[in-house]
């Protein structure tokens, strides 16, 4: 398939040393694809690499196959960039942050104001958007930020632990978001929680001291890591259907009906994917989990490579 994104030899080091070494790698038009790993494994370095907001020491980026650097200004039309900081202005109200940020995007002002509007409302910002982010919660400054973000509806979705600081409301709006651009959007998010790498990637890598030591799957996840695991699926109503639809599948130990949450503690992770392919996404608000994580996976990753 066609590739959005193309590292080839990519390296960046600072005074300490190398924070990525000689990363190769592709990300599918289209597709959903997760950087994960510890503190200072190099994920938000490569997520600026990948936004053209930081160029490469060596190797070379593409962009929809352009070359970086070189076009930034044509690329950077096409990647809307949520870092793990904010980028609003403190000092300027919500809508005057986002009007500022539809004039740097060359978003049409009829435009604008349509999806300004019906984000907010989404997002249910209203009551604050006038008011200066000084005055935000955590929460509301990571909304509008997030909303700055998909203002221009970017083909390319770069997104540093999006759900950080998140109320419960935020948090399944663009869940439901993400999920519905599944095929639609290339998107990367960095994070450290599975459950969000479980509710939305094709396709992760781990990443450990700058370089890559995990490449692939759910699947392939599934073949090196044999826990008990514990998850649980969000409907937007109760679901007999679903539950029926599992009752089949070998290493279920028990399934929990709790009115439209289902809880399903499994022998093994591959058993559990087995059950999240019966799914229907458009029933679906949320997936987690709660005795896998990806430390653990780390753990047993390095150790069976001698590290």
């Amino acid at each position: 398939m066609e590739a959005s994104i193309t590292l080839k030899n990519v390296s960046k080091h600072f005074n300490k040393g190398y924070v990525l070494s000689n990363l190769t790698l592709g990300v599918e038009k289209g597709s959903i694809f997760a950087v994960t790993g510890r503190s200072g494994a190099g994920k938000s370095t490569l997520l600026r690499i990948l936004s053209t907001m930081m160029t490469p020491d060596e190797g070379m980026l593409f962009i929809n196959e352009k070359e970086c650097p070189g076009n930034e200004a044509e690329v950077k039309r096409s990647i809307g960039y949520l870092p793990d900081h904010d980028i609003h202005d403190p000092w300027l109200t919500g809508w005057e942050n986002l009007q500022k940020m539809a004039r740097l995007l060359k978003v049409p002002e009829d435009e604008f104001e349509k999806r300004a509007k019906s984000l907010i409302a989404d997002y249910q910002l209203e009551d604050v958007i006038h008011e200066c982010p000084v005055m935000y919660s955590k929460g509301e400054k990571r909304i509008l930020d997030i909303i700055q973000v998909l203002l221009s509806d970017p083909e390319i979705l770069i997104l540093d632990e999006p759900f950080q600081g998140l109320d419960y409301h935020a948090t399944n709006v663009l869940n439901s978001y993400l999920i519905s651009q599944s095929g639609k959007k290339t998107i990367v998010i960095a994070s450290h929680e599975f459950s969000i790498i479980q509710t939305f990637a094709n396709r992760w890598i781990v990443l450990h001291h700058g370089k890559i030591r995990f490449d692939g799957t759910l699947e392939k996840m599934a073949s090196q890591v044999d826990v008990p695991f514990v998850g649980n699926i969000l409907f937007k109503q109760p679901n007999a259907e679903f539950i029926e639809s599992i009752k089949d599948i070998k290493g279920i130990t028990e399934v929990r009906n709790r009115q439209n949450t289902v809880e399903v503690i499994a022998d093994s992770f591959e058993c559990f994917n087995q059950i999240i392919k019966q799914l229907d996404y458009d029933t679906v608000i949320s997936l987690g989990c709660n005795t896998i994580r990806i430390d653990e996976f780390i753990n047993q990753l390095l150790s069976d490579e001698g590290f």
